[in-house]
């Protein structure tokens, strides 16, 4: 019974160890890329790094724990409850021995990865693995010797790490002269199902949506969050990530497009110069303002992204009466763009749409695949290298679609999520409810130096439409449900607004509200 309640433990102390020396090496040899303003914030990673380091500790120990109680029964029931055990079973020292082996070649090559490219090993980088020859023959005869005499002396130093942490209790060691004796129950067994329920656990994550990355970014500065993202997590995550890229949408030869391409995106364009100039006060662009003054201060600039807000709520769109009072109050006072057309049908197609200009992808989403899009030019980071301070609020969890990795890479100042909000707060499956998110947006942006661009995006017009509200729709059925949250959002939109003009920046701020996508399933409405 103890080794059954120790062995997982040891095992998973080990683990956790193997992936802080690995980080400690990371953040050590990359001292350069610390953040020149707050570089002690890099110790932090190690903190942050518990989710996917527990996560990825989960996975590696499912097997051997099921080695370990497998073994053990087949002992009891095929000789005697009490056996002599002199060392711990091969089997599950060669499985051991294997990951420990790999996992120092994974680890390992990622430090000389990001010194080239500086993004953690991914699929990209394995590729690189179907030409071996051409890979070594880009390295230098010494290098080749010193990477293996360093790989080889990693993997001599963790399995005696191994041995002393996990093989240290509970077996003979060498040197011991005499074999322990451990009186197997079969009541034992029944810590199977126990550990294997705390390994789902450990695997998956215990919020609303599955773990990954964003659940360990927490810095502005992108090597910080590196750091505190395990490597054979991220490696893995990238492998199953990869989907087909061919062009399913290819309906004329490639010369045929050249003309209407050039066309449409026109010549000697400068992008970000062009948007930074739209913001700026003129006769031209007045029309736009909410209050146009005479002064020159840049706009600030706030984005409403809307989960869900198709046309079908919205009445001067054609949709059901009376459902968005405030959103047509605001069209009134307004620009309406009525030829405005969702790019995909998933939140995270939507805000990098928004956000970037990125249109969604038939077959992946930029945004699962991180290192593609830190690269990606967007609103932030233009108004960012501007002056402007920036900030993002959602009210649920930033590990939904990786979105939080990719809004770190965006330079955001300051993103606030369900994670910032106290228990109270989140009154809806998805998170905190677009009244509280919108009002604690309010006091985060009468906080920010101006000029600035903020963004909050709401959540309360999605499934299960559980909202705290009730509208004179209150049906049980999808149709009621979602006019039901329809209106609550707009309720807290037009709440929004009546805090919002009372605020000295108001007067000099362009709101922009924009759908993330639309809702096929509730049909006509």
């Amino acid at each position: 019974m103890k080794h059954a309640l120790t062995f997982p433990l040891r095992l998973l102390a080990f683990w956790l160890l193997f992936f802080a020396a690995f980080r400690l090496w990371f953040v050590l040899w990359f001292r350069s890329e610390w953040s020149p303003d707050e570089p002690s914030t890099v110790w932090l990673s190690f903190w942050h790094a518990l989710p996917l380091d527990f996560s990825m500790a989960g996975y590696l120990l499912v097997l051997p724990v099921i080695f370990s109680f497998g073994i053990s029964a087949f002992r009891h029931f095929a000789q005697h409850p009490t056996s002599t055990v002199q060392r711990p079973p091969s089997i599950i020292q060669g499985f051991n021995f294997l990951l420990i082996s790999v996992l120092v070649f994974i680890f390992g090559a990622n430090v000389f990865i990001y010194e080239e490219w500086h993004t953690l090993l991914n699929n990209r980088a394995v590729e690189y693995l179907s030409t071996p020859r051409a890979l070594l023959d880009s390295m230098s005869l010494g290098f080749k010797i010193g990477a293996v005499l360093l790989y080889v002396g990693g993997v001599w130093i963790f399995w005696k790490i191994y041995r002393w942490m996990v093989e240290g209790r509970g077996w003979r060691v060498d040197g011991d002269s005499e074999p322990q004796t451990s009186n197997f129950k079969l009541q034992t067994l029944l810590l199977l199902p126990v550990w294997l329920g705390i390994f789902v656990l450990m695997i998956r994550g215990s919020g609303v949506m599955p773990i990954n990355e964003s659940a360990v970014y927490y810095s502005p500065h992108p090597f910080d969050n590196h750091a505190a993202t395990n490597t054979a997590w991220h490696l893995a995550h990238s492998q199953m990530e990869v989907r087909s890229t061919t062009n399913h949408f290819r309906f004329m030869p490639a010369q045929d497009t050249e003309w209407p391409m050039k066309k449409l995106f026109g010549k000697n364009v400068i992008c970000g110069d062009v948007f930074f100039d739209f913001f700026q006060p003129s006769r031209d662009s007045a029309l736009l303002y909410q209050q146009p003054t005479a002064n020159t201060t840049p706009l600030n600039v706030v984005f409403l992204i809307m989960e869900s807000h198709t046309a079908q709520v919205v009445e001067e769109l054609g949709g059901e009466p009376g459902v968005c009072p405030n959103l047509s109050r605001l069209i009134r006072e307004g620009i309406l763009f009525e030829n405005c057309y969702g790019s995909g049908y998933r939140t995270d197609q939507g805000l990098v749409s928004v956000l970037a200009g990125y249109p969604a992808q038939p077959d992946q989403s930029i945004v699962l695949l991180s290192d593609k899009a830190a690269k990606l030019n967007s609103v932030p980071k233009i108004l960012g290298e501007k002056g402007y301070s920036t900030a993002f609020f959602y009210g649920g969890e930033l590990t939904f679609a990786n979105i939080g990795v990719w809004l770190s890479e965006q330079r955001f100042d300051k993103i606030v999520s369900e994670k910032d909000f106290p228990k109270a707060d989140k009154t809806q499956r998805w998170g905190v409810d677009d009244h509280r998110l919108l009002q604690r947006s309010l006091v985060e942006i009468n906080q920010l130096k101006p000029p600035f661009f903020a963004t909050a995006m709401t959540l309360s017009l999605h499934p299960p439409y559980d909202v705290p509200y009730q509208s004179r729709w209150q049906g049980n059925d999808i149709r009621s449900k979602f006019l039901n949250s329809a209106a609550f959002a707009d309720w807290a939109i037009g709440e929004f607004f009546k805090t919002a003009e009372q605020q000295p920046w108001y007067a000099n701020t362009l709101f922009v509200l924009v759908a993330d996508h639309g809702s096929a399933s509730i049909g006509d409405i």
